[in-house]
């Protein structure tokens, strides 16, 4: 005699299954969408070291900061690329398709964005660019690479969080361009430094409302 089966074992309605597939999208979203919170928290600590390492090392003879300070911004931003890269390669690992392939293309932006701002940097310096120039020409065009890459990732994620955060950075590059150094290393330190922090602290706010 066949046995029939249980209520429990019949399959859920449209509207169960529905909210299961949306579920599970969405499962799969935070596993492979990068934590935006993290990468915030750790370009925050480096631009605050970094920075106010610039400001506090500036060489008012000489027009620029000194080189230990220098040393420090730069373990700074490799130390924020190598996290970034790292943690993009971690969310895409194992997933094949389009979700790997913008992963990868987003991390190799940032590497290669800063490369090319070096070889810039290193150029334009030959020519005998005073220091106090090649300071704002180089602190610019960091922010304005920042900038940019935050607003293609919000296009990319559809993170509305990193387009702002690409706003701010603007904002920010544009008056530190004008104010005559070091100040301007002072505005990147907090205005910078502290946005990302505060965005990060946002994103931890939203995290902790969608879970309630």
């Amino acid at each position: 005699m066949t046995q029939q089966a249980t209520p429990d074992e019949e399959p859920g309605s449209p509207e169960e299954m529905l909210a299961a597939l949306r579920a599970e999208q969405a499962n799969v979203r935070r596993q492979t969408v990068p934590n935006t919170t993290a990468m915030f928290a750790a370009w925050g600590v480096a631009f605050v070291i970094g920075y106010t390492a610039l400001y506090v090392g500036w060489q008012p003879d000489v027009g620029s900061p000194a080189g230990w300070s220098l040393a420090i911004l730069a373990v700074a931003i490799v130390a924020g690329l190598v996290f970034t890269g790292t943690h993009l390669a971690r969310r895409t690992a194992g997933i094949r398709g389009r979700s790997n392939r913008v992963g990868l293309m987003y991390g190799s932006a940032w590497f290669l964005s800063f490369v090319m701002a070096g070889v810039i940097y290193g150029s334009v310096a030959s020519l005998g660019t005073p220091p106090i120039a090649m300071s704002v020409l180089t602190n610019a065009v960091g922010l304005l690479i920042v900038a940019a890459l935050y607003m293609a990732g919000a296009a990319i994620w559809q993170d509305w969080r990193m387009f702002v955060l690409g706003v701010w950075f603007i904002v920010v590059g544009s008056i530190a361009a004008v104010i005559t150094p070091p100040n301007g290393y002072l505005v990147q330190a907090i205005a910078g430094g502290g946005g990302f922090l505060v965005a990060a602290l946002v994103s931890v706010l939203l995290v902790r409302r969608q879970a309630s």
